[in-house]
């Protein structure tokens, strides 16, 4: 066992005459030399990657502001969140599909005959809770069918008018001045939650990650090894400085190889040997392009043009939302007049009065926005069938595929161009510290 095994190495050095440890001693430094630089080089690596994505929030003593830095550290994308979401969807924007792209891709009529059933659900418990509460007599005496006659009477006359307020909805989503803006969207979307964003980022550089961290003990380990050598042949002096200045310059140079093989070179550059084409040299994550492509547009789909998402952030717009708000109820008080028919909608006012009228047509109105914004099952059918009908991921995908590379890279590469210099820095203090100690 690896305890007995322990005992037998401390049974054995313990017999050792003491020159015999003194040379034993300096082998076993030798040889930790490459070691502790694999090790030390893989931690360091790993540490700058970790502290470009955590804390989320600022850990520490005192920052100044709500900036981030201060006595203490916040992760470089979190801390930057706002001009890093900005830049890597701004590099893939005009690569992606439009929200007039989305909508004009959708047939209302078969998006409403989808929905059909959650509407008559919904309109007619509105119906049923409307004329319980003001028309208690009558309501009692409604059977299931004549309630059930009038739903469908009013479901009919929205299915017959949906495309006109679907294309309101597309002209005021499109507007270019109060319009959706999907810049602002995603910004304030990542802002909101920024462990989002440090997953977008995680998950598209995953195998970029894994790379730097044993590209950098592979070199460690090398280094190491000339370290080693060059160790074996200085005096005590030239030992306690050449360490630490060694692992200084190492931290530094593993740190910004590793970087920087993910994203360069942009372009392939043929390699050949007498005429012969052995590889293309280029960036990791370049070569990956096809792949990330479709995993960015994945992402965009399950986590911000999702239909919940989308409708959360409308809620924010202070122009927009009024507007489509007063679109909907605009066309639910027609479907309500005409549901009711030109002479009961006349002869109703005078016989409840305007204001009880107005009343009635108001709690109805209430009613069918409260438990549409419940049907969250229908939010869901919509979402797919819009993502369906207008194939946002694989479009979107397939653009991106097509991207040049020195664009694609901006996806991922504002991740490390923010503040990289501090980070490689970090391996080349780290360094210093091991090689002191």
């Amino acid at each position: 066992s690896a305890a007995g095994a322990s005992a037998g190495a401390a049974t054995w050095y313990s017999g050792l005459s003491e020159s015999r440890r003194q040379v034993v001693d300096e082998q076993a430094l030798l040889a930790s030399i490459p070691i502790v630089a694999l090790f030390f080089t893989w931690f360091h690596i790993w540490l700058a990657i970790q502290m470009m994505f955590r804390p989320i929030k600022f850990f520490g003593l005192w920052q100044y502001g709500d900036t981030g830095v201060g006595i203490g550290w916040q992760g470089v994308v979190p801390r930057k969140c706002r001009k890093m979401a900005a830049t890597a969807y701004a590099c893939a924007r005009e690569y992606l599909l439009s929200p007039r792209d989305w909508l004009t891709a959708v047939e209302p009529e078969v998006l409403v005959a989808k929905m059909r059933p959650h509407v008559l659900q919904i309109v007619g418990a509105s119906l049923d809770k409307v004329c319980a509460r003001h028309f208690p007599n009558v309501d009692r005496r409604m059977s299931p069918p004549m309630r059930e006659e009038l739903a469908l009477a009013a479901v009919e006359k929205i299915e017959d008018s949906f495309s006109e307020l679907w294309e309101e909805f597309t002209e005021l989503l499109c507007d270019e001045k109060i319009g959706i803006d999907n810049d602002k969207m995603i910004v304030s979307i990542f802002m909101a939650n920024k462990e989002l964003l440090n997953h977008f980022f995680l998950v598209l550089g995953d195998r970029e990650f894994r790379f730097i961290e044993r590209c950098g003990a592979t070199l460690g380990f090398v280094c190491g090894c000339v370290q080693l050598i060059a160790f074996n042949h200085l005096s005590p002096l030239g030992r306690a400085i050449f360490l630490p200045l060694t692992g200084f310059f190492l931290g530094i140079f593993t740190n910004w190889l590793a970087i920087l093989v993910c994203f360069k070179p942009a372009a392939p550059i043929p390699v050949r040997l007498f005429g012969v084409h052995l590889f293309d040299l280029q960036g990791l994550f370049l070569k990956r392009q096809k792949d990330v492509a479709f995993m960015y547009s994945k992402l965009l789909c399950d986590h911000i043009f999702d239909f919940h998402t989308v409708i959360d952030y409308l809620q924010t717009c202070t122009e927009l939302w009024p507007r489509l708000k007063d679109a909907y109820l605009r066309h639910n008080t027609r479907v309500f007049n005409q549901t009711l028919g030109s002479a009961v909608t006349c002869f109703a006012p005078l016989a409840l009065g305007r204001r009880e009228f107005k009343s009635v047509e108001q709690d109805l109105l209430v009613e069918l926005v409260e438990r549409l914004s419940q049907a969250d099952e229908m939010h869901r059918m919509a979402g797919k069938f819009i993502a369906a009908a207008s194939n946002i991921m694989k479009t979107n995908a397939l653009r991106m595929q097509a991207m040049p590379p020195e664009k694609f890279e901006g996806l991922l590469h504002p991740a490390f161009k923010e503040d990289e210099w501090i980070l490689i820095l970090l391996g080349g203090v780290l360094g210093a510290v091991v090689g002191l100690a």
